[in-house]
């Protein structure tokens, strides 16, 4: 969606006071409220995977809340089939602990296509320690996963993926305010473009709750998240 170049400075400042009391909130310590950014009030985000205009898969995020911490269990299951034929599988289980805005720690089971990936994160002083698929690595304890939910990946210049523990660098473009339909309603959404190493579009409404993502799949077809 296209809107003026005065109207999307002005936009854009909004969205960065909200960045900065955000951090004051964090820097004072009152990160429960923090904490609960992007966290539906229903505890579910559920949306379909569509490839090309054809759904294949879902894709899950299921919350939980108790104090300063938060628990957010993802799960992912892909079956594309052509011609009835099974084509690609995916699955995928993740589980993020947070405590008081942090990440405390990640465990994530992947199996693509019947090859297992593991990955464990966990706390380290003031650091996160990573077992991936490619080794063992600390990495910043601010760093915020590729799941894409948490909001303040914007506020980042890279991020850890949840398959394999790769660390992402990107850069992030505010496109603008755009409308977008969800689950059959109009909705006013901040659309951000990820561009680097990792490459997403992500749309989150006022309540900074992710409610769309598109990307481009390695074989050059487009896939979207559409929330059911």
């Amino acid at each position: 969606m296209q809107i003026r170049f005065y109207l999307g400075q002005t936009v854009n400042f909004i969205w960065k006071i909200r960045v900065f009391c955000a951090a004051l909130l964090l820097t004072l310590g009152l990160t429960g409220a923090a904490s609960a950014a992007g966290v539906p009030k229903d505890g579910v985000l559920a949306f379909d995977i569509v490839r090309n205009g054809e759904a294949i898969g879902t894709h899950t995020y299921r919350f939980d809340r108790s104090g300063g911490r938060t628990e957010v269990r993802i799960k992912t299951d892909i079956n594309f089939r052509l011609f009835f034929i099974p084509v690609y599988r995916f699955e995928h289980e993740s589980k993020e602990v947070w405590q008081d805005g942090k990440l405390d720690s990640l465990e994530s089971n992947t199996n693509e296509n019947g090859t297992p990936v593991k990955l464990q994160v966990h706390r380290d002083e003031d650091s996160l320690m990573v077992y991936g698929e490619d080794g063992n690595l600390h990495v910043d304890r601010e760093i915020i996963p590729a799941s894409l939910w948490n909001r303040l990946v914007l506020d980042r210049s890279q991020t850890l993926t949840t398959i394999s523990g790769n660390v992402k660098k990107f850069e992030v473009e505010y496109v603008g305010e755009a409308e977008l339909d969800v689950r059959g309603q109009k909705v006013t959404t901040q659309h951000f473009r990820l561009t680097g190493e990792f490459e997403r579009e992500l749309w989150y409404d006022k309540d900074d709750v992710l409610v769309g993502v598109r990307f481009e799949a390695s074989d050059g077809s487009t896939v979207a998240y559409v929330l059911k």
